[in-house]
């Protein structure tokens, strides 16, 4: 992660970087909350600049703000069902950008690196082509500030 060298950073993970969904029981926060922890923190005290996270759960497609005590906030995107596995329907929750379920999709992201402050900009694509989310986000949005 120090040595990364483009302006964003998307870290992926098989299963949720966030706790938000059916308790977590399928995330980082049940089965290794220490790890998790340890890889937020590191990327905070470090200022490790344009961090996003990216998962998946085949049960729908989310995202989320993940709120840190150093008032810091990251961004998980769960771009998942392309395949169409159905699970328990999208309720709203705490810090929850977006919600899909019963909807074949995927996630695209795309950097426009030509400006001072870079943008990413996420977008969640049915499968006929229809922009079902989309957010814009600068690097320095996605910057732990210094203590």
């Amino acid at each position: 992660l120090l040595k990364c060298q483009g302006p964003f950073v998307i870290l992926s993970c098989g299963t949720m970087w966030s706790d938000f969904i059916g308790r977590g029981k399928d995330s980082w926060g049940r089965w290794d909350p220490e790890g998790r922890e340890e890889i937020l923190r590191f990327i905070e005290e470090n200022r490790i600049e344009g961090v996003l996270f990216i998962s998946g759960d085949r049960h729908g497609a989310r995202g989320f703000e993940i709120p840190r005590p150093s008032g810091f906030t990251f961004y998980e995107f769960e771009p998942a069902s392309l395949g169409g596995r159905w699970g328990p329907g999208v309720k709203p929750r705490d810090n929850q950008l977006f919600g899909f379920d019963r909807q074949c999709a995927f996630g695209e992201f795309s950097v426009d690196a030509t400006i001072a402050d870079p943008e990413v900009t996420f977008r969640l694509v049915r499968d006929n082509g229809e922009i079902l989310y989309k957010l814009s986000l600068r690097r320095s949005q996605l910057t732990p500030q210094s203590k």
